[in-house]
């Protein structure tokens, strides 16, 4: 019995927080809290963490209502770009966020992400049918192009 009372509390917690938490997320810069949008460059990582497989980098843009909209950039022999949408809530002084996307059966599928922007670093992790690794970047000026 009180495995089924477990599992409702747990059901409508988690329907609560898939609900509400979105609406929490503070993504501009207004009001003191932290401030996702921006440029960021760094590398991603494959089941090895000390060997960088490729750059990655990423341009983020609020979209509102708790979301928004995130551009990666990444070389792995080739180069590729892929439009990300990022759902997050802010923790104190970070930002925790996940997002899916489906790249292709020929650039590994669905991949599923996870992570966080804290002052000028944004890092995380990712898994796909096919590897799952991790990636780290860093605030920094945009090249012009």
């Amino acid at each position: 019995m009180f495995q089924h009372i477990s599992l409702r509390i747990s059901t409508v917690l988690l329907l609560l927080v898939t609900v509400f938490a979105p609406g929490c997320a503070h993504l501009s810069g207004g009001g003191g809290g932290p401030d996702a949008s921006g440029y960021y460059e760094g590398s991603w990582y494959g089941p090895n963490a000390n060997n960088p497989l490729g750059a990655l980098t990423c341009v983020i843009e609020s979209s509102g209502a708790g979301t928004w909209d995130a551009v990666f950039s990444a070389t792995f022999g080739g180069s590729g770009e892929y439009d990300v949408e990022l759902a997050g809530v802010t923790e104190g002084e970070t930002i925790v966020f996940k997002g899916s996307v489906d790249l292709g059966e020929t650039s590994g599928g669905v991949f599923d992400w996870n992570g966080s922007i804290s002052g000028e670093v944004f890092d995380g992790s990712y898994t796909s049918q096919f590897i799952n690794g991790t990636f780290k970047m860093v605030k920094a000026e945009k090249p012009v192009n």
